[in-house]
Formats: structure tokens, C-alpha cells, sequence
């Protein structure tokens, strides 16, 4: 099977166009569908027109120097293995027997064309690097950590990135199957260490280059295979699910409109079971996904946060029927409560119902917020009046904690089975984003369980960032300065409901003693030598309860009030807090300023957008979109 599967092996819509479009015009004319032999040299020559030139010496000098950098053949074949079994997850990089295949030529034979392929070298260092970041699932039971050389602060696949990164310049302008794959690859391997940047742009480059060889439309090329045109459905949708999964995520408006694939979605075939990991099941069910949350995702609703307009309170209700429908149509194998834990495609598994959950947050998040400030606004600034809240948002804001706590169930789920992997941004975002809202939930409610969430979820964080990633300590950070603000928000809720409490006794007591004197004074009308108003007076007040103060104290003992921020950032997202909240920093309990870090200046001013007025950015900041703005990048 060749993976660069076009009639040109570099633009398959360039190279057979011509002759499709003179076929259809022969065919809008009336005209015999058989061309004459002036089109056939037509469709001939196309190809040779599309050929890519020879490698020139400096590309070939390149690509030996990669290849000198390739590890042994038992090193090569120890992180394909890995790659293809903890890497591939949900998504299709490559046919896998035909990729051993070319792996083997290449180390078997010195004089094989794969060892000055610019395509195949880079294809196969991105595998090499993708591979690196997974080998920790992949250690025996039986070795343990301190017998291991794998130094958690350093990423092991930078050493094969560096290569691939070099060779990238060479495929820039080549529009081949290859080219796509190992772009999309690295910008897998990338999404932990620089999600927002590096990665971002080599998603957005393996997604243009997909278009630039028309892998978004169904094949209709005769010369390809049944098997090609198979493998061109399954690259296509994995590049658009991952990279419109990404761009939800990151708040990145939406780069390929569904309307224009024509693609069909994946399906079984013979060749799957070739594959050491066959997962076309967990293919075709995140396309399937992805075509839903692509929907639920409309870029002009992303600042919207009005839901009485017309079919506002629909669009969710529609929403909720096609995720509930999606879920219950899952086939057995993908039920997680059926995969064995130590299966490969447990993680896979998981990535499905982490995805499934998240939408249901996404859909939600901005209600959360709603409820939380209306709730706030009412009762620390009464003179506003109440706070209405629209009964959809309530339903909404309910099922997005829900929808929290289940995907922090599904950490648990993860923890237990020992699949926690070494950092994954899929896995940290989902974990942060639901941490976050149970955090927010919390202000107004918190049940038995609130402590233990809370303080897996943050644990569970904390593991994810101990392997040296530097934005994920900072997202850490983040999510710990937000809890302090909950908790503070939290007491100052449950003093001014204290204090409520503390008033009803004098209004029902009030109302006693004006039903006693009216039943005082309706008894003793007519009789004469009745108690004066002043001895009546003091009767009443002798016989009713002492009045309590007017407000409750300040501070209860068993209230735990926020102990001082230890982060750089904590004063500012307290000034914040109070503002965005609506609560005056005169009611809380004032913070000692000399337990506080200075501001950071400049390059360590990592929460900025809490600084931002609009009210997605705000929303970006609630949900921990800016704690885990990879900004870093690769240096």
C-alpha cells in the first residue's frame, strides 16, 4: 500500500482535476464520455507536471544528518510500538503494517530511496518524538522508579523534534500524504509543552495542508484503491476532530467549516486487523463527536451570555438530545466501565467520555458564572432587587456541575488503573476546567463530598505538573489562587446568611407580641381600671424574647477564612474577585498585605486577562483558559 496514494505522489486534486472536470464537461454537453486522445495526453502530462523535484544537495545533506540521528533498530522499534499503542488514542496517523514495512526497508537496505525522503525521515522522527512522551505507560511493573534514567524535567523526544523541525522547512510546499501526516504528529507531540503556540500552528498547517490536497473530499479519483481512499477519510477526520476539538478548547475560532467536507466518516475494513492497534471504532465515534460540539460552538455565541433571544433556550435542549444520543449509541467496547484498565485503549476510552463531559461544561460554563454573580449580587447588594435568572440557564448551569463532577469520577477512574500519564494536555485541561467549576458550584453549595473533589482534583493537577512542565505549574497555581477567592466569596456568603438568620427571631418574636396585644387589648376593652399603655408596655417587653443585635458577628469560629495567597499573581485576582463578584472589599475580612508577594512585572505577570474588561475574557479567566495559556512556546 503506498501512503502517498495520489496519481502524482504530491497533488492528488491537481493531478487528476483536468481530466475529471473536461470528463464532466463532455458529460453537461452530451457528449461521449470516452475522451479522445487529445485529453488522455492531457491526463498524462498532468502528473508529470505535479512530479516533485528531486531533492536538491542541501535537502539531502539534511536528511542524512536526521537520519545519522536515528536510535538502534530495537530503540526505533520500542517507541513506534509505544507511539502507536499509547499515541494514537482516538485519532489515525498512519496504516500501521504499511508504516513497519517502510521501517523495516529503511533499516534493512542502505541503499533504500526512504533514507532521502524528506517526507518518510520527517514522518518517522515525529513518531520517534510522539513515542518519547508515552514510554513511562509503557515501563515493567517490576522496575522500579529509581532504576529508571528518564529524567522527569527533561523531554526525551525533543532530541528527534529538533530533527523533524529542521526537515519541516523542506516540506512546507510539498502537498504530500506524508507531509500531512508528520505535521500532525508534531503538532501532537507539541500540545503539552506549547498548546497555545508551536502546536496551534502545526495543527493549523497539517489541517491547510489536508485542504491543499483535497483530503476533505470524498475520492472519486479511479487510479486509488478502495484501501487509499479509506486511509485519506480516517487522516482527514482525525486532523479536523483534533484540530476543532483544540480551537473549542483554546477559544480559537473555528478554521474549516463542516458544510464543505464531503468526506465520509470512517469505516471498518479488512485491514484493520493488520493494525497492532486497531481503534477505527474509536475513529469513527469522535468524528461523529466532533461533528456535534462543532455545532454547539458557534463563534458568534461565544461572548453571548443573554438567553432570553428567540431560540436561545432551544439550542441547548437540541444539543443535550444529540450528545445524550451519541453516548447511548456507543458500542459496547467503547463503554468504560467494559475496558480493561491496563488495556492500551483504556486512555482512548477515557478521551471519549472526557470529551463527551466537557461538552456538557462548555455548553454550561458561561450559565455557571450567571448563577454564581446573580446569587452574590442579591444578597451582598439587596438594593438592586433580586437577581432573576432564567430558568434555562439554572437547567444549564445544574448539568455543567454535574457534568464536573462525573469527569473528575473519570480521574478517579484513571488514577486507580495506574494510566495517569506523564503530562497530556487533554488530560490536565479536562481535569482543571472541571476542578474549576465544582470550585465556582461551591460558593453557593457544598455537600459532603466538595472537600474530596476538590482536593483530588487539585492533587491530581499537582501530578500531571510534577513532570517538569512549567505551564502546567502554572496552571496549578491558577486553580489554587482561584480556590482561595471561592472560599473567601464562601464565607462571606455564609456570614450574611448567619446574620439573616440571626434577624428572623426578632421578626417572629415581633409578630408574637403584636398578635399578644391585640388579643390583650380586645380582652380588657371593656373593662375598667385596665393596665395603663405604659404598665402594658412593660409587660409585653418582660414576657417577649431579648432582642439580638441587629447584625451577627463578624467572624464565626468554625468558619475557615482563606489563609494568605502564597502566589505571585494573588492580589490581583482578589481585586478582581471582588469586583467581578460584586462584593465590596469593605465586608470581607481585609487581608494583611505584608503576607502578600509583590505584583510581578512584565514576562512574570502570568494571569494579565484578569486585567480585561470583555466578558469572554473574564470567562476565559474563570475556567482556567489563562492558566493554561501555553505561552512559552519552544525555545
Amino acid at each position: 500500500m503506498n501512503d502517498n496514494f495520489s496519481p502524482a505522489d504530491s497533488a492528488p486534486s491537481e493531478a487528476f482535476m483536468w481530466p475529471r472536470f473536461l470528463s464532466r464537461l463532455r458529460d453537461a454537453f452530451c457528449l461521449d464520455s470516452q475522451p479522445p486522445s487529445g485529453d488522455q495526453d492531457l491526463a498524462r502530462l498532468q502528473p508529470r507536471i505535479s512530479d516533485t523535484p528531486p531533492a536538491d544537495p542541501a535537502e539531502l545533506r539534511r536528511i542524512k544528518r536526521a537520519v545519522k540521528s536515528f536510535p538502534p533498530r530495537g530503540v526505533a522499534d520500542f517507541l513506534v510500538s509505544v507511539c502507536i499503542a499509547y499515541g494514537t488514542d482516538i485519532f489515525f496517523y498512519l496504516d500501521q503494517s504499511h508504516f513497519m514495512a517502510e521501517l523495516d526497508q529503511l533499516y534493512n537496505d542502505e541503499r533504500s530511496l526512504l533514507r532521502e525522503d524528506a517526507g518518510f525521515v520527517c514522518l518517522l522522527l515525529a513518531v520517534f518524538a510522539l513515542g518519547s512522551q508515552w514510554t513511562a505507560l509503557a515501563r515493567p511493573e517490576d522496575l522500579s522508579s529509581a532504576s529508571s534514567t528518564e529524567d522527569r524535567s527533561v523531554d526525551p523526544g525533543r532530541i528527534f523534534y529538533n530533527q523533524a523541525r529542521i526537515l519541516i522547512s523542506d516540506l512546507l510546499d510539498r502537498p504530500c500524504i506524508k507531509s500531512v501526516q508528520a505535521t500532525f504528529i508534531l503538532g501532537v507531540y507539541l500540545m503539552p509543552a506549547s498548546a497555545i503556540s508551536a502546536s496551534y500552528v502545526y495543527m493549523g498547517l497539517a489541517l491547510r495542508k489536508a485542504l491543499a490536497i483535497g483530503l476533505q473530499q470524498e475520492p472519486d479519483d479511479p487510479s486509488l484503491t478502495e484501501d487509499e481512499k479509506e486511509t485519506r477519510r480516517r487522516l482527514w477526520w482525525s486532523i479536523y476532530s483534533l484540530e476543532r476539538t483544540f480551537t473549542i478548547k483554546l477559544n480559537r475560532p473555528r478554521s474549516v467549516d463542516q458544510e464543505i467536507i464531503t468526506a465520509c466518516l470512517p469505516k471498518p475494513t479488512s485491514r484493520d486487523a493488520s493494525q497492532k492497534f486497531d481503534n477505527v471504532q474509536h475513529q469513527i465515534a469522535n468524528a461523529a463527536f466532533v461533528r456535534i460540539i462543532d455545532k454547539l460552538s458557534e463563534p458568534g455565541a461565544w461572548s453571548n451570555t443573554n438567553h432570553s433571544r428567540p431560540g436561545a433556550s432551544r439550542r441547548p435542549t437540541d444539543a443535550q438530545i444529540s450528545l445524550k444520543a451519541w453516548k447511548k449509541g456507543l458500542p459496547s467496547s467503547l463503554k468504560l466501565q467494559n475496558v480493561d484498565p491496563k488495556s492500551s485503549s483504556y486512555r482512548a476510552v477515557f478521551h471519549l467520555h472526557l470529551n463527551y463531559y466537557f461538552a456538557w461544561i462548555d455548553m454550561g460554563k458561561v450559565s455557571v458564572v450567571t448563577v454564581v454573580r446573580a446569587r452574590l449580587q442579591t444578597i451582598f447588594h439587596s438594593s438592586t432587587g433580586q437577581s432573576d435568572v432564567p430558568r434555562d440557564v439554572e437547567h444549564s448551569s445544574e448539568a455543567c456541575i454535574k457534568a464536573a463532577k462525573k469527569m473528575l469520577e473519570l480521574f478517579e477512574g484513571l488514577c486507580r488503573g495506574g494510566n495517569m500519564a506523564r503530562f497530556s494536555f487533554t488530560d490536565f485541561q479536562g481535569c482543571s476546567i472541571a476542578t474549576i467549576i465544582v470550585l465556582l458550584a461551591g460558593i453557593l453549595d457544598r455537600d459532603s463530598g466538595y472537600d474530596g473533589r476538590v482536593a483530588f482534583g487539585i492533587d491530581c493537577l499537582r501530578k500531571m505538573s510534577s513532570f517538569g512542565n512549567t505551564t502546567a505549574k502554572m496552571g496549578v497555581r491558577f486553580v489554587e489562587a482561584l480556590q482561595s477567592i471561592t472560599n473567601e466569596a464562601r464565607s462571606k456568603l455564609v456570614m450574611a446568611r448567619r446574620r439573616e438568620m440571626s434577624q428572623a427571631p426578632d421578626s417572629l418574636s415581633g409578630q408574637a407580641e403584636g398578635y399578644g396585644r391585640w388579643a390583650e387589648w380586645l380582652a380588657n376593652a371593656e373593662v375598667v381600671g385596665s393596665p395603663s399603655d405604659d404598665e402594658s408596655d412593660i409587660e409585653i417587653e418582660q414576657s417577649g424574647q431579648p432582642p439580638a443585635p441587629a447584625h451577627g458577628p463578624l467572624i464565626s469560629p468554625d468558619i475557615m477564612l482563606s489563609s494568605p495567597w502564597e502566589e505571585a499573581a494573588a492580589l490581583q485576582l482578589q481585586e478582581m474577585s471582588a469586583s467581578g463578584f460584586g462584593i465590596s472589599a469593605e465586608e470581607g475580612v481585609a487581608a494583611d498585605d505584608s503576607t502578600l508577594m509583590p505584583l510581578p512585572t512584565g514576562e512574570e505577570a502570568w494571569l494579565p486577562s484578569f486585567a480585561w474588561n470583555d466578558d469572554q475574557m473574564y470567562l476565559m479567566g474563570l475556567t482556567g483558559m489563562d492558566g493554561l495559556d501555553f505561552m512559552g512556546g519552544i525555545s
